[in-house]
């Protein structure tokens, strides 16, 4: 498993409340990172101590400046540690938020030049991690070309790779590879040559890479693996593709921050890539950094930028052991990608729930960092080598693998739930022959609670304090963590990754909406929604997102489908109509969409908002066709018309 942990950010407060936080916050600090290594443990801010330390701090300026002026100290010394052990990625660890605000910086500049893509901003730290993959690129081929050079393109393995679900045989397989390849290669050299390294580019190459050095290395895990790899494919996402595939997802150059929707089992990685994918992408702000990294990182790399909004990626050449799975490139990619979307939620979701402001963010990353600090001192205190296993191996679980902040409330709300999936976590590792470092699950998991929650309590009235109410309580991340889309250029994009998500969602026409998990749609040839279809339980609403009477998911409990756009022409009855409101009841009627979709039936009721706008009329039968597509069969029943001549708007409501 990957170790952690973080530092403090060199920023500046003033005033009597950042006082009293910084006071209460930071009873001695020496040996910070000490946390792997051997710092002493001690629970040593009891609250009447720090209200006393408080109200010396408060009265005395000097004694403020001087606490500020050690805690930059002791930030910058931790900083100093890091960048060290990683060299190769000094540039964050020197100070992650002051890494952020530079890439801020660049994408704004950016944004003045190409606004239909700010992220084209230049990341010339990523050269020595391109002119790496390169290299290793050239290696890749050269064993590849052997490979190709003593196969042969037998019955036999074209049968093999015919029942292995693969279009390729062997040779053919090899060869496009080393065609993928030459064409991620001189990609590389077009940014090695020019020293220009587009951060969007860098990131999706990166990707590519980790994807194509992945293909073959399925085949050489034990049988283990080779068993648990469907569960973890399945859970992450990842989908295993034929060459051709591969080089057509590389050609198409579309964002490769989620390949595909998660599986069933996987529920908070399914609410969160799409909300994680969509704030990558944003062309108006940076929400955060990706880092696509070739390096090994232990605990202490992900711990120290776990309060700053860096993600790292792995992108690798070998396959990777991490949580009881051994996982080639392109699925170890995934994996980093579902915990950092995971962590990422769960932190937007908190500073959402309680309304922070800007300077709060700022407090709770520095009180953050100190808690980590202290919780190493709890750590390395602890006498019995295999508690203090438990300790550390919960503490990382909960915080990097499920992704729930260094905040007090956090840890409280959270640790009591999913423990069973802890337990078969830890009983997965122990079967890969992974290391845990401590027996007697449930003992000592008891025991790391009871002294873990003891920590986070005594730190509760802190959080209380910088928030200046009672944390709120999160039952649900997604509630937290609705994401609302104008439709343009990028409908299609949108549209299709709700699909793939299976996510809730939330579509608004200019005269009505729909409530369900949108599963089907239908596109005209110039790229405009024309039909949309859900499944599972549905709802219709009006333009203020209010149910429409007598369309509640009782009516709409097996799924709701309907065309969307201009009408050309209405008739009833042979007759042509310009409204809704010239319809009869038991009147025939027939609806011609500009996008060729025709819907017809027998006519009986509409449905009208607050306003008499009519938004749903509804047919006691009818059928829907487009082309020789049919969309509605008379045997399904009535049918519901939303009425809208575009979407305006798209939002995930999980």
């Amino acid at each position: 498993m990957k170790e952690t942990k973080r530092f403090l950010n060199n920023m500046k407060w003033s005033g009597p409340l950042t006082a009293l936080l910084i006071a209460a916050a930071i009873p001695s600090i020496s040996q910070a990172e000490a946390g792997q290594c051997g710092a002493v443990f001690q629970i040593e801010t009891q609250a009447q101590e720090a209200k006393r330390e408080v109200v010396k701090l408060v009265s005395s300026k000097e004694k403020a400046q001087t606490l500020r002026e050690q805690l930059e100290t002791n930030y910058k010394a931790r900083n100093e540690v890091l960048a060290k052990r990683y060299p190769q990625l000094e540039y964050i660890f020197k100070d992650p938020e002051a890494f952020v605000q530079t890439m801020k910086q660049r994408f704004e500049a950016q944004k003045r030049i190409t606004p239909e893509d700010p992220r084209l901003f230049d990341f010339p730290e990523a050269a020595t991690t391109m002119k790496d993959i390169r290299a290793d690129l050239e290696t890749f081929r050269q064993e590849v070309a052997v490979d190709l050079r003593s196969s042969k393109d037998t019955f036999r393995n074209r049968l093999a790779h015919t029942f292995l679900g693969r279009r390729s045989s062997k040779v053919e397989t090899l060869s496009k590879t080393l065609s993928y390849i030459h064409k991620l290669q001189r990609d590389l050299d077009v940014m090695i040559e020019s020293n220009h390294y587009p951060y969007r580019d860098t990131v999706y190459t990166l990707y590519y890479y980790s994807r194509i050095r992945g293909i073959f290395q399925f085949k050489d895990l034990s049988t283990y693996y080779q068993v648990a790899k469907y569960i973890d494919m399945s859970m992450h996402g990842y989908r295993r593709l034929n060459i051709d595939a591969e080089l057509n997802l590389y050609k198409a150059k579309e964002s490769p921050i989620i390949q595909v929707r998660s599986g069933k089992i996987a529920h908070e990685f399914r609410v969160a890539e799409v909300p994680f994918r969509e704030s990558f992408e944003r062309l108006d702000t940076l929400d955060f950094v990706i880092i696509p990294s070739t390096h090994a990182l232990g605990s202490s790399a992900f711990m120290h930028v776990l309060p700053h909004k860096i993600h790292f990626l792995g992108a690798t050449n070998t396959p990777v052991p991490a949580d009881g799975f051994n996982r080639p490139g392109g699925l170890f990619w995934m994996h980093d990608v579902r915990h950092e979307a995971d962590r990422f939620m769960k932190m937007t979701s908190y500073r959402k729930a309680n309304n922070m402001t800007a300077k709060q963010e700022e407090t709770m990353a520095l009180l953050s960092q100190q808690w980590q600090a202290d919780f190493l001192k709890l750590k390395n205190s602890i006498t019995d080598p295999e508690l203090k296993a438990s300790v550390e191996h919960y503490h990382f679980y909960t915080h990097h693998d499920v992704g729930v902040p260094l905040v007090p409330s956090m840890f409280l709300s959270h640790h009591k739930d999913g423990m069973a999936v802890y337990y078969a976590f830890l009983f997965h590792k122990r079967n890969a022959g992974q290391e845990i470092g401590f027996k007697n699950w449930f003992a000592n998991t008891r025991k790391t609670q009871e002294i873990l929650t003891k920590f986070w309590q005594e730190r509760l009235p802190l959080e209380q304090q910088l928030l200046r109410k009672e944390p709120v309580h999160i039952t649900k991340w997604e509630d937290w963590f609705p994401m609302t889309y104008k439709l343009d250029k990028s409908q299609v994009s949108v549209l299709n990754r709700a699909v793939e998500s299976g996510s809730l969602v939330r579509l608004q026409t200019d005269m009505a909406g729909v409530d369900g998990a949108l599963s089907k749609v239908i596109y005209s040839k110039d790229g405009a929604p024309i039909f949309v279809q859900f499944s599972g339980a549905a709802r219709l609403l009006d333009r203020a997102s209010q149910e429409l009477p007598g369309q509640g998911v009782s009516v709409h409990s097996q799924g709701y489908s309907s065309p969307i756009g201009a009408i050309k022409q209405m008739t009833a009855d042979g007759i042509v109509k310009s409204e809704f409101s010239q319809i009869r009841e038991n009147q025939m009627v027939e609806i011609q969409y500009e996008s060729g979709i025709i819907v017809k039936g027998q006519m009986k009721g509409l449905t009208r908002d607050e306003s008499g706008a009519v938004n749903v009329v509804t047919f006691k039968t009818a059928e829907a066709v487009y082309g020789e597509q049919m969309l509605y069969k008379p045997e399904w029943g009535s049918f519901d018309l939303m009425i809208g001549s575009k979407i305006q708007s798209f939002e995930f409501l999980n």
